[in-house]
């Protein structure tokens, strides 16, 4: 049939030291390139510029990639995603893009992949491609199963995705050309596992909160059947509810300042790790040749990079601010010291009564479990904060901070 598209296994190589660039206007069509971008795609430069880079698109890349980079890029901000090419041989090169906005249009600098995301990728995106001509999904409808299995992978959004992408490549592409690790990424690496731990540890707060919620209720239950012999139990009760209130308006602060710092980490690592790529393309630039214009692209790469690094650090001290977050830690355990007083001023109070005491005994049980997997995470927490406040601080001093 004439609209399937013909897949090609042929690969048009090129290596790990090689990298694409290309600078296009508002519309997507080509102004300026590179050598490898020209070499690898096999069209001349007569035939590129001018022309809309979709010129080089492979049907295996889902229209989904394409909706959610032009979303992001519109918007003003980066975005890193991998595309399947197709070269005017038919032959097709895979690479991990990095389209940035500027003034007038856009840059996009280009890797080899290589990591164990990349792997998972080339069997995501056929499929999906695949999906959107059988099911004839538009490019929205493809972007929302495109997030639902990036979700699955385990990652909580995209810019969760492509941090950890870019990351992982660079530090494949490093491990192929036998370069050493780059000091920077590595500590957010660290600072990424970091993030991470705080958000389980508040989400096991969160879930132990969720379900020890019906234990008021079971008090206020058992105070009703005991009549007036269980006004007591009553007020326990109700004491309860007020501190479980507070704890949860605590919790909430806490699980979204945990959610920032994770936010404000991948914000940096991304940026961070755009600007060294950007770099590594200035001076392949200046090996390939020095002519006007291609003065023009090192200025704005250049200056892109340098605004990256600035905005990387500035993200940093941002999460430098954020981890001080010790007063919601506090807060939590004055009102979790606060339960364990009702706990036992309950096991006193509902001892006197026989009749219940096997529901109060399951109860205050619970309550304790509860109690203890707060104290736990807490615990922690405290932990974790102290070190992400350590490795930011270190970070921010570091002196390959700067390209």
């Amino acid at each position: 049939m004439q609209n399937e598209p013909v897949l090609h296994s042929e690969e048009s190589p090129f290596g790990f030291d090689e990298l694409f660039f290309s600078r296009t206007d508002e519309a997507g069509i080509i102004r300026a390139g590179n050598a490898v971008f020209q070499r690898v795609s096999h069209y001349s430069w007569e035939e590129l510029l001018g022309k809309p880079h979709k010129l080089v698109r492979h049907p295996d890349t889902p229209r989904a990639v394409f909706r959610l980079l032009w979303n992001t890029i519109k918007a003003g901000a980066p975005i890193g995603a991998y595309v399947k090419n197709r070269a005017k041989d038919s032959r097709h090169y895979w690479v991990f893009a990095i389209v940035t906005p500027i003034a007038g249009g856009y840059l996009s600098v280009r890797l080899r992949p290589s990591s164990d995301v990349f792997q998972i990728v080339q069997k995501v995106y056929p499929a999906l491609a695949a999906d959107e001509r059988r099911e004839k999904l538009d490019p929205d409808q493809s972007l929302a199963r495109l997030s639902g299995q990036i979700q699955g992978l385990g990652f909580a959004s995209y810019p969760e995705f492509m941090a950890t992408a870019l990351g992982r490549e660079l530090a494949a592409r490093n491990t192929a050309l036998a370069r050493p690790a780059d000091k920077a990424l590595r500590h957010l690496e660290a600072l990424r596992d970091l993030a991470k731990n705080l958000l389980q540890n508040a989400d096991r707060m969160e879930e132990a909160y969720k379900q020890n919620e019906i234990v008021p209720t079971n008090f206020r239950i058992l105070a009703s059947q005991l009549g007036q012999d269980g006004d007591a139990i009553g007020v326990i009760s109700n004491n309860y509810v007020l501190l479980s209130d507070d704890m949860r308006s605590v919790l909430d602060l806490l699980m979204r300042a945990a959610h920032d710092i994770q936010r404000a980490i991948d914000d940096s690592y991304f940026l961070l790790a755009v600007a060294r790529v950007q770099c590594e393309v200035v001076s392949v630039f200046r090996t390939e040749k020095d002519d006007e214009s291609s003065a023009g692209e090192v200025e704005r790469l250049d200056l892109q990079a340098t605004d990256y690094l600035s905005r990387a650090k500035l993200s940093l001290m941002d999460i430098a601010e954020k981890t001080k977050f010790r007063d919601y830690c506090l807060e939590m355990s004055r009102l979790a010291t606060g339960l364990e007083v009702m706990r036992v001023v309950g096991k006193v109070e509902c001892a006197r009564h026989e009749s219940v005491k096997e529901r109060v005994d399951k109860l205050l049980s619970d309550l304790q479990t509860f109690q203890l997997t707060i104290a736990g995470a807490l615990q922690e927490i405290g932990r974790i904060n102290l070190s992400i406040e350590a490795e930011t601080a270190a970070l921010i001093k570091e002196a390959d901070l700067a390209a």
